[in-house]
């Protein structure tokens, strides 16, 4: 769990709302704890994230933040924005030494978002779901299409990269913070679409021609698939519908998160 850490008094160099807690040394209690949550933050049960856009997108949302890391340069520039939160200032080595990324931008936190309820959908929703998209890159880039284009959920499924893993979060530039993402798994996905009257709408390079197919009427649910075996069958074979996206004579085949935006932003288009 979190350590405990007894108060201070604000670093006299800054506001007297901020708090700020200069760290000289990797053996400190606190740096100890982040580098052993961003190890494996999903099993430590944490979101970790670096970088500045990130940051701001988190800042707006109801994340929760357990720990923000800083350098000094950066504690300069955000001490307007910090209001009452405690950061951890560091010089760069330090910060280094505990990012994850290779050019660290000299921000990072950690934190956790409020438990997201599922709720009826709405005549109009429409939804993603994630079956088994490995990469955390294309998942990066579909929750942030999947926000862009005002859908109303992303669920991710098993074997889908997190999209709150650092890489994800890192595409999606901050998208999933402002989204609601559920953890489901294919067979309680089908049921709740079942029983809610979501129409599921498959991405699948066999299906129809997205151009040709009718768009929904009510709320529905775009399923992409594992960059290699695409959706599994069991949901490929419950789904209302089958779309592809029609392409140049002799390319068969598009990138999952380019593929599943086009057919967010076509299946939805009209009514963001």
């Amino acid at each position: 769990g979190l350590p405990f850490f007894v108060a201070f008094l604000p670093f006299a160099d800054y506001p007297f709302h901020m708090r700020v807690k200069p760290v000289e040394s990797l053996q400190n209690p606190t740096l100890k704890w982040i580098r052993k949550v961003c190890a494996d933050p999903r099993k430590e049960g944490f979101i970790v994230f670096e970088g500045e856009h990130t940051f701001e997108e988190a800042l707006r949302s109801d994340f929760y933040f357990q720990a923000i890391l800083m350098t000094r340069a950066k504690v300069d520039k955000w001490m307007e924005r910090l209001g009452d939160y405690e950061v951890i200032m560091v010089d760069d080595d330090i910060f280094g030494s505990v990012s994850l990324n290779k050019s660290p931008e000299g921000v990072m936190a950690v934190g956790k978002m409020e438990r997201r309820i599922l709720r009826e959908p709405s005549a109009g929703a429409a939804y993603l779901y994630l079956d088994e998209v490995q990469d955390p890159v294309n998942v990066g880039i579909l929750v942030r299409s999947a926000h862009a284009f005002s859908y109303d959920g992303v669920f991710a499924g098993k074997g889908s990269a997190d999209p709150f893993n650092p890489a994800a979060l890192a595409r999606s530039a901050g998208a999933a913070f402002h989204i609601p993402v559920y953890e489901m798994s294919p067979d309680n996905f089908l049921l709740w679409a079942k029983g809610n009257g979501v129409r599921v709408i498959v991405a699948d390079a066999s299906g129809r021609d997205l151009s040709e197919a009718e768009k929904p009427g009510g709320p529905f649910a775009v399923v992409v698939g594992n960059e290699g075996r695409g959706v599994r069958r069991e949901i490929r074979f419950a789904a209302d519908t089958t779309v592809s996206v029609k392409m140049r004579e002799g390319f068969d085949s598009l990138n999952v998160s380019s593929a599943g935006s086009i057919m967010m932003y076509e299946l939805k288009k009209g009514k963001m």
